[in-house]
């Protein structure tokens, strides 16, 4: 946040405080500073730096932030739960909030719907910093569409065996399990009949057919394309009620949504301040360029932007806090894809401040915009957001008194006016 921040109260701005102090004095020091993030660029990442990094995030108290201490989190809330992605995005990369993200959402989902052979041998563990985590939802033919999923899980005794594909896979390689929605029942198209499966990393008959690391941006979580032919799963790694998995599965997105876009403003806000701080310093004509108009007003435009989306994230939070985890499907949607179009807006134009040294390794502001790219389709792309918001959105604009009828026919009354016919003017000939 640019200005005061009103939406937070004082130990929640304590808290993101805190959070940014313990990143840059514990976390992401030694071997997870800033030669890493340059590594992760470079797809020269190891294991060990994920499990190192993991490690650190479960004893400070980061992972699985709503989840009860009872099972290693943090017993506190989805505003808490945004300011730490926040802070990870600012102070690390937005690869590093995503496995952290994933904590938070598959966390959630886990302590709501997981047995207690779930919650004891992934959950807890987890959220220790003890397991690496992996979402397995897209696939070849769908990603947002899950309901369309091909991956199939079929019973076999005591076990489920799991065959189909996922690609754009994170941390598919380091995941030592992958939450991973299969098709266990029901038609293709259906809602019933999704099912969450908890899968193991080393489970037989896992193969990875691509490596899709090197991308874009988001680089450094040796994603791939998977392939699970006859991968046996215990029957007791089902997550809830078999075929019941599509309200969990919303409601996790429900949280990723408000994670995805806060992490990415975090990496944005540093862009900018860095763009900041370079047009202070550069001189052009004997004076610096943040005295011309045109970049000292990019600036404040994007300041502006960046408050309001930080609001709307805040607000829909607070709603999820206040209202359970399924509220708020209309402003978490605003919240991601403002969000997110505005992290990537606000770097782009970063770069543009800056010239051509911004385009360069030199400063960060590259990275953060290939990176925050990404955000604008991660967890639910920007025009699918849209769609959810504009079908709330005509629910509340509704007035039942707006008279249909004279739509076209406003010459003899408007719809607005209760029916009430036009006031006769002067003629025009």
């Amino acid at each position: 946040m640019i200005g005061e921040d009103t939406s937070l109260t004082s130990a929640e701005q304590e808290f993101l405080s805190a959070c940014i102090e313990t990143l840059e004095q514990e976390v992401f020091v030694d071997q997870l500073d800033a030669e890493h993030f340059q590594e992760l660029d470079r797809n020269e990442e190891s294991r060990a730096d994920w499990e190192e990094y993991v490690s650190r995030m479960g004893s400070h108290d980061f992972a699985g932030i709503t989840v009860p201490e009872e099972y290693n989190g943090a017993g506190g809330t989805v505003v808490e739960t945004v300011l730490a992605e926040q802070a990870i995005g600012y102070c690390g990369t937005i690869v590093h909030a995503c496995q952290t993200s994933l904590t938070q959402h598959v966390g959630r989902t886990l302590y709501e719907h997981g047995n207690d052979h779930l919650t004891e041998t992934y959950l807890a563990p987890m959220l220790e910093g003890e397991l690496i985590v992996s979402q397995a939802y897209t696939e070849p033919s769908s990603g947002t569409d899950l309901a369309h999923l091909e991956t199939t899980a079929d019973k076999d005794g005591d076990e489920w065996v799991v065959n189909g594909q996922k690609r754009f896979i994170d941390f598919a390689r380091y995941g030592d399990f992958y939450f991973l929605p299969c098709r266990t029942s029901g038609a293709d198209g259906d809602r019933e009949g999704v099912s969450l499966l908890v899968v193991d990393g080393d489970a037989h008959g896992i193969e990875f057919l691509e490596s899709q690391s090197d991308w874009h941006g988001f680089r450094g979580t040796a994603a791939a394309w998977m392939e699970f032919d006859d991968v046996r799963v215990p029957e007791e790694n089902l997550v809830g009620e078999e075929g019941a998995a599509w309200s969990y599965i919303t409601d996790e997105l429900n949280l990723e949504h408000l994670t995805v876009a806060r992490y990415c403003l975090g990496a944005s806000q540093r862009a900018l301040e860095i763009a900041a701080n370079y047009t202070e310093n550069r001189v052009v004509n004997e004076r610096p360029t943040s005295r011309y108009q045109a970049v000292n007003h990019s600036v404040a435009e994007m300041a502006t932007k960046l408050d309001a989306a930080y609001l709307l994230n805040t607000r829909a939070a607070r709603i999820l806090d206040e209202r359970g985890i399924s509220a708020g499907r209309m402003e978490g949607a605003m919240a991601k894809w403002y969000g997110n179009d505005l992290a990537h807006e606000i770097a782009d134009t970063c770069i543009q401040l800056v010239g051509g040294i911004g385009t360069t390794t030199s400063y960060p502001i590259e990275r953060i915009q290939r990176d925050v790219r990404a955000g604008r389709f991660l967890g639910g792309a920007s025009e699918v957001m849209k769609s959810v918001v504009q079908h709330d959105a005509y629910r509340v604009l509704e007035d039942e008194e707006f008279d249909g009828s004279y739509v076209g026919n406003e010459l003899e009354g408007l719809p607005w006016l209760d029916g009430r016919t036009r006031t006769e003017g002067p003629d025009h000939d």
